[in-house]
């Protein structure tokens, strides 16, 4: 085997890997803290972190990672809500990849060296690293990813060993997996293929065992005592937690919203043509609602928090009335209400919303609470207790499917009693957390990120760009990627069938697993897109795919050295010359300021200190500003109002383009040159190409 040179002992390697750690870490935290709020953060925040407890069992938004969510919140409770503390769980996740990488890598790579160039490449992604640094599940997910395989790779190993207690790290394996899958619902490929792997190792060893007529070592068919007691309770917080799911289900809720209608006397036919009227939904966001035969309302049922009204000043004075129907009862704002929002509201735009009494009687549930148009919580009650029964009834077959395959895979000798146990516990306890949430989703269309091109396309190419960081070096880089890819895929196969032939795939385990993952990934993605018609995972929720495959690369290399010296040297320089890539490309592109899935977001405190200068410049000029910003600012935006308690902005969405002080939107020329003549242009931001406006003086 090669010596890393000067004959590098076991301290200075570790020595080594722990100042890379330190180095990543410092940056990360650098990063953690000065990153901006992105859209899905600050959508996060808003929707379930700063929101009633209850919301965290709301799953009507693909938003809520439900570990993810729960750290985020403690992190909120204990430590405020600035950036870092709500990134603070991802933060110490990547702590956690770190140590697992390198767990990995020093257990399972033989060669130094090639542990060594595989620790910069499972670290060194700028992609990758983002979701570390962002209050999503992603980075977590990613963490408890590599908990798992550690756990794996320690199981099979013990098996082959016939270490005692060689089961425990499969459960460990399988229970970090099942946290993966809380964190981020694509990674139940995994936990799929895992679980998949584990039975067809299991299958195998005992078939083997049968035919060398060797003793049968059944472990004790009782669980231990421990087991005995958690998964009784892990049942019950299933059955909690499910109650909770179905009583914030938007889905099952449906039927019981009233219709809401709005009629505006005063204003004339073409005036009314410019007033809007909104829908405001728990998350805060808008529908304009349709004008046709005089009032304003939606084409379909759905559940209203307020009703928004967005006119000129000069408009506004000509309003008599305002009538507010739901359901059965009709709400009026008369002339003193009107003068009293006249009396309030901007002197360039008005945006007011009705009073908090109009509204039918509010619900005992948090989640319905601020409807006004609930048409009861009695009506609503038996049809939430028929759904916890048909969800229980779903929950009792389940269970009864898994004692019948129990029975019939002892009866065909394929798993043991333990065996089964370690497989079937951990999925009973996943299936009975994820089961509901998954429908809820696929229900309410919000599984709606994702791509309908092809596995290649949509998932591996998404990667492959977006592990570039928005940097050309060549063109169609894209393609040599993907070729490198498909030359790994194909080394790795070809390796195996060798050594299967020769029956010595039992000395390379860690790598088939991850071999054989990444194809049942692939298969499992390909049924569900076929059966479900699911979209094809694309970007971030594919992200488990790159340590996957850099695991394989760093497998096959080490395969491969094993076979000659020439092939060792070979192995060696192919790594090195990968890991200078990409510490090249690191140090090139890592940003302590931009995510590159949400870039347009990455000047947002940069044009908000700007505006803040403005003010301070000139506070007679501008006491309060109001802003027009384009919806997909809207979350964020938000986020730094509240957090920062900052009286002195009002923020609209745009369009119009009319009535505000500054307008702050993304940069496009479609999108603005039409209100170019009428702006100033004061400042296009480098990150985002953002640009912040102001209008011409008149």
């Amino acid at each position: 085997m090669m010596k890393l040179p000067h004959r590098l002992d076991a301290i200075v390697y570790k020595s080594l890997l722990l100042v890379i750690s330190i180095t990543l870490l410092i940056f990360m935290v650098k990063r953690t803290a000065e990153a901006a709020f992105t859209f899905d953060e600050a959508a996060t925040y808003l929707n379930y972190i700063s929101a009633s407890p209850m919301a965290l069992f709301n799953f009507n938004s693909a938003n809520n990672h439900l570990v993810n969510t729960l750290l985020a919140k403690l992190a909120w409770v204990l430590g405020g809500s600035s950036e870092f503390v709500l990134r603070l769980p991802n933060l110490l996740a990547f702590a956690v990849y770190l140590l697992f990488s390198f767990l990995i890598l020093d257990r399972f790579v033989k060669n130094k060296m090639i542990a060594v160039c595989g620790y910069f490449l499972l670290s060194l992604n700028p992609y990758v690293l983002d979701f570390f640094s962002l209050c999503r599940g992603y980075g977590l997910s990613l963490a408890f990813l590599m908990a798992s395989l550690f756990f794996f790779f320690s199981f099979m190993e013990n098996a082959i060993e016939n270490k005692p207690d060689r089961y425990r790290p499969l459960n460990f394996s399988l229970a970090a997996a099942a946290l993966a899958v809380l964190c981020n619902f694509g990674l139940l490929n995994v936990y799929i293929s895992l679980a998949v792997i584990a039975f067809v190792f299991f299958a195998a060893r005992n078939r083997r065992d049968r035919r060398q007529v060797l003793p049968v070592e059944e472990s004790n068919h009782n669980p231990s005592g421990k087991k005995k007691f958690f998964l009784p309770i892990l049942v019950l917080l299933a059955v909690l937690f499910n109650l909770l799911v179905i009583s914030q289900d938007l889905t099952l809720a449906q039927k019981f919203f009233e219709p809401v209608s709005v009629r505006i006397t005063g204003p004339s036919e073409q005036e009314k043509q410019n007033l809007g009227v909104y829908r405001i939904d728990i998350k805060n966001r808008e529908t304009r609602l349709i004008y046709e035969d005089d009032l304003w309302k939606m084409d379909k049922p759905a559940y209203f928090t307020a009703v928004k009204f967005r006119c000129l000043p000069d408009l506004l004075s000509k309003i008599k009335q305002i009538e507010i129907r739901i359901g059965p009862e009709t709400f009026g704002l008369d002339a003193f209400d009107l003068k009293r929002i006249r009396s309030l509201s901007p002197k360039k735009y008005s945006t007011f919303y009705n009073p908090y009494a109009v509204g039918l009687k509010r619900s005992i549930i948090p989640v319905f609470r601020p409807v006004i148009n609930w048409k009861g919580d009695r009506a609503f009650f038996p049809y939430f207790l028929l759904r916890a029964l048909l969800v229980l009834g779903i929950f009792v077959l389940f269970v009864g499917l898994l004692l019948l395959s129990r029975r019939l895979l002892r009866r065909w000798k394929l798993l043991k009693a333990e065996q089964f146990r370690s497989l079937a516990s951990m999925t009973l306890v996943l299936a009975a957390f994820i089961g509901y949430p998954l429908y809820i989703l696929k229900k309410s269309g919000e599984l709606f990120w994702g791509g309908q091109t092809g596995f290649i396309r949509d998932t591996v190419f998404s990667l492959i760009n977006n592990s570039f960081y928005g940097n050309l070096y060549f063109r169609r880089q894209e393609w040599a990627v993907f070729f490198f890819i498909c030359l790994i895929l194909l080394a790795s196969l070809v390796l195996f069938i060798v050594h299967a032939r020769k029956r010595t795939l039992a000395e390379m385990l860690p790598g088939f697993s991850i071999f054989s993952i990444l194809i049942l990934t692939f298969i499992s993605t390909l049924l569900q897109r076929a059966l479900l018609d699911n979209l094809y995972l694309i970007g971030r929720t594919a992200l488990f795919f790159i340590p996957l495959f850099m695991l394989l690369a760093i497998f096959l290399l080490q395969y491969l050295s094993r076979r000659t010296t020439a092939m060792e040297i070979i192995s060696i320089c192919l790594l090195a010359a990968l890991t200078l890539l990409f510490v090249t490309h690191f140090s090139m592109r890592a940003s302590t300021a931009m995510t590159v899935e949400w870039r347009s977001d990455a000047d947002t405190k940069s044009m908000l200190k700007d505006l803040r200068t403005m003010k301070d410049k000139d506070p007679a000029d501008h006491p309060k500003i109001v802003l027009g910003i384009s919806d997909i600012f809207f979350p964020s935006m938000q986020y730094y109002l509240k957090r920062g308690n900052s009286t002195w902005l009002e923020v609209n969405t745009a369009p119009p383009y009319q009535g505000n002080d500054f307008y702050y939107l993304e940069d496009t020329l479609s999108s603005t040159r039409r209100i170019l003549p009428r702006m100033i242009l004061l400042e296009t931001y480098p990150l985002s190409g953002n640009v912040l406006f102001r209008p011409k003086i008149e």
